[in-house]
């Protein structure tokens, strides 16, 4: 499990399977079982995914629901995809997922830090193949990009984390205060990117929940 992979400084409604408006930002919180695959869709279709799910035995499931999403949000292809970092269940269903729909350009902290056989076949053997179909870009804190009215910025990479206050912030948050350095872990959890994403002039937003799924941590 990472640190929280993507923070949204929005306010949240909740459909529940109203229809959902046409300039809004849906929200799919994907149940891919263990770990995380969130995807964002913009008014024009363009799409970010963070994650991908489990690999071995649960990647075509994950791929599967996955794309149950994207096809509900009436999109055709992932333009963003985010790996936050590299254990399993957060990339593992990546190549059935490629297999299946475009995917444009793939996000990383770069290098993985936690040895790991299946990890590091993934990277040296498959990966490359699979983002030399697209843009391969490996993000530090600050790095930003659009869909649309959507601003996404990245605030945590590679084991740093921004030190500009994102839009809306500027003093502690006193919900921090008991959560401790991650310092001194060696894992990839550290590693993980994170994400601060703004939608509007109004910094509204809608989340979709796509029938049959949930989020599972």
């Amino acid at each position: 499990m990472s640190a929280v992979a993507a923070a949204l400084a929005v306010t949240t409604t909740v459909l529940g399977g109203q229809h959902r408006q046409a300039a809004t930002l849906d929200v799919y919180l994907i149940d891919v079982e263990g770990g995380n695959a969130t995807l964002f869709v913009s008014p024009a279709r363009e799409t970010l995914l963070i994650d991908t799910g489990n690999g071995g035995p649960g990647a075509a499931r994950d791929a599967d629901r996955i794309l149950a999403a994207v096809k509900d949000a009436g999109a055709a292809q992932i333009d963003h995809l985010i790996t936050t970092h590299y254990h399993g269940d957060h990339f593992g269903a990546m190549a059935e997922l490629a297999n299946r729909i475009p995917i444009r350009e793939f996000i990383d902290h770069g290098p993985s830090v936690e040895p790991n056989p299946g990890t590091d076949a993934f990277l040296q053997k498959v990966y490359p193949a699979l983002h030399a179909k697209g843009r391969h870009t490996v993000v530090q804190p600050g790095h930003r990009f659009s869909m649309g009215d959507a601003d996404v910025r990245i605030v945590a990479a590679g084991g740093r984390a921004t030190t500009a206050a994102v839009p809306g912030a500027g003093r502690p948050n006193a919900h921090c205060a008991s959560i401790a350095s991650q310092a001194a872990d060696s894992t990839e959890n550290a590693q993980s990117v994170g994400s601060h994403i703004t939608f509007g002039a109004s910094g509204r937003c809608t989340w979709a929940i796509s029938p049959g799924t949930r989020r599972s941590n």
